[in-house]
């Protein structure tokens, strides 16, 4: 087998990283031994299978979420219409069809508005308890261990399907009289439990555990992959499965996904984090302490460049966030709006557009593989290519006039899916292991809280466009994605001072 361009590393530092206020043991005897504290790992002795599930599982819980995202958003416009409105049930099925008449269309433009409220507060229900969870979630990752953050993270979200599907099923009972509105209660026990915070907290420092040096950036790519992997399975049979059956059986199916996921993992999943280091975690504090202790380790002077490009490289992650969490919050109401499809199509549509990214995020490990052979900087080129690709991908997408762009748009967003995984490499190779939960934790407590703003700034958007060009979000998105290059372009100006310390960080 050849292993070339996947091989396990260890890297051996070309200059020493040296930061003398670093508060952990390991990072001191890191020091001492002359190698880097941020790449050098603490060796956990794990079955050699049994760390990779943890792609597996986060491949299940992205296929349910996206398996009823869209089934969801359309029976919330359904019931918009039927409790919030008043229109016949016969009516209100022919939404989102090609049965639809200039008397459903018109009344489609009237219900979204209303819809589109309903899925912002939902939005907005799920980021605000996360992110106070969000708060613990660094300290507990390091205290109790990765699994039970993840966990928690599962039980939350089959959780929030089980009652969508009891929602639903009452809607089907009583001809779709069922207020929208209570889609919102399925919120409440996922907001509880974390949401993404908690899941994502804790993958990524599973995979600084049980990874080191370049294979790191390998790992990243491959939970990225498993993401948009997850994802296109669930959209490429959402939309069969809607058409065959009904949403309520669709929000089960999902359901059950994440309830079975959840049983493997308690069964199968080891602890990442050494018992010895779990003890020797900072005791529980409140939450100012917990607040204190974040913004000391994020602002608190280190070698050379690294807090700045810290700063940098999370400000794009942010940025990568918050148009993601945006734009998703009325894509598909555009689509509806402005090209009729119908929940099949955009499903199908939505398949596309996860296929090509994860297809060019699987051959990543390939390219970042050649690109170390030519380059110092391969972390950072990727990231900045992905933002490229984003930004004309949202530009492609506002200009499109006819169906056949919207796939341009997605042959021009082929590598998307990289920027995030070369983002959080750059972040772990710099940050010792004893700071990666406190930093991932504000980072997405951070990326939790903007659906606040984006979702509300989308929503705005869009609803004061919808009867000219219902659009003109995308170029909000381009430009966004703009400044992120431009983030990434100061991040290479300030590690170009200093290339044999940060070689070891981006090659």
């Amino acid at each position: 087998m050849n292993e070339e361009p996947h091989a396990h590393e260890k890297l051996v530092a070309k200059a020493t990283r040296r930061d003398p206020e670093t508060a952990s043991s390991s990072s001191a005897e890191s020091h001492q031994n002359g190698e880097p504290s941020a790449i050098r790992e603490p060796s956990v002795a794990q079955s050699p299978l049994t760390i990779y599930l943890l792609e597996p599982f986060i491949l299940i819980l992205l296929f349910a979420y996206n398996f009823s995202s869209t089934v969801l958003k359309s029976q919330i416009i359904y019931q918009s219409c039927t409790s919030g409105f008043g229109y016949s049930n016969e009516v209100c099925l022919l939404l989102g069809t090609k049965n639809a008449t200039n008397e459903t269309k018109r009344i489609e433009e009237v219900v979204q508005p209303y819809a589109a409220r309903v899925v912002v507060v939902m939005r907005i229900v799920e980021c605000i308890i996360p992110a106070f969870c969000g708060l613990f979630a660094g300290a507990w990752a390091d205290r109790y261990g990765r699994k039970p953050l993840l966990m928690c993270s599962f039980l939350g979200y089959g959780l929030q399907y089980l009652i969508s599907a009891g929602v639903a099923y009452a809607a089907m009972q009583t001809g779709g009289m069922v207020s929208p509105w209570w889609y919102v209660l399925s919120i409440v026990p996922l907001s509880c439990l974390g949401s993404s915070v908690t899941y994502s907290v804790a993958a990524v420092c599973f995979l600084g555990d049980v990874s080191e040096g370049k294979a790191r950036s390998y790992r990243m790519i491959a939970y990225e992959l498993a993401i948009y992997v997850g994802l296109l399975l669930g959209s490429f049979g959402s939309g069969y499965a809607y058409e065959a059956t009904n949403a309520y059986v669709v929000l089960c199916i999902s359901a059950c996904s994440i309830l079975v996921a959840l049983f493997l993992m308690i069964a199968l999943l080891p602890e990442s984090l050494p018992r010895s280091e779990q003890n020797a975690a900072t005791p529980d504090r409140d939450v100012l302490a917990l607040l204190k202790d974040l913004w000391s380790t994020c602002s608190r002077h280190r070698a050379h460049k690294d807090r700045s490009i810290v700063f940098l490289v999370m400000s794009v992650l942010l940025l990568a966030a918050f148009v993601s969490d945006g734009s998703n919050s009325v894509f598909y109401m555009f689509m509806r709006a402005k090209f009729h499809w119908t929940v099949k199509e955009f499903t199908e549509y939505e398949s596309v557009s996860i296929l090509v990214p994860a297809v060019a995020g699987s051959g990543g490990m390939l390219f970042i593989w050649s690109l170390r052979q030519c380059t110092s900087s391969s972390v950072l080129w990727l990231a900045i290519v992905s933002l490229l690709s984003h930004s004309s991908s949202s530009l492609m997408k506002s200009w499109a006039t006819v169906s056949w762009q919207i796939y341009v748009a997605i042959a021009l967003g082929v590598f998307k899916s990289l920027v995030n995984p070369m983002c959080r490499t750059i972040i772990t190779n710099l940050l010792p292991a004893a700071e990666r939960g406190k930093i991932f934790a504000l980072l997405g407590i951070l990326q939790t809280l903007s659906p606040l703003i984006s979702s509300s700034l989308y929503f705005a958007i869009y609803t004061r466009t919808l009867d000219t060009d219902p659009g003109t979000f995308n170029l909000l998105s381009a430009c966004l994605y703009g400044l992120g290059m431009v983030l990434l372009v100061a991040v290479w100006h300030k590690k170009s001072t200093n290339r044999a310390y940060y070689e070891p960080v981006f090659r």
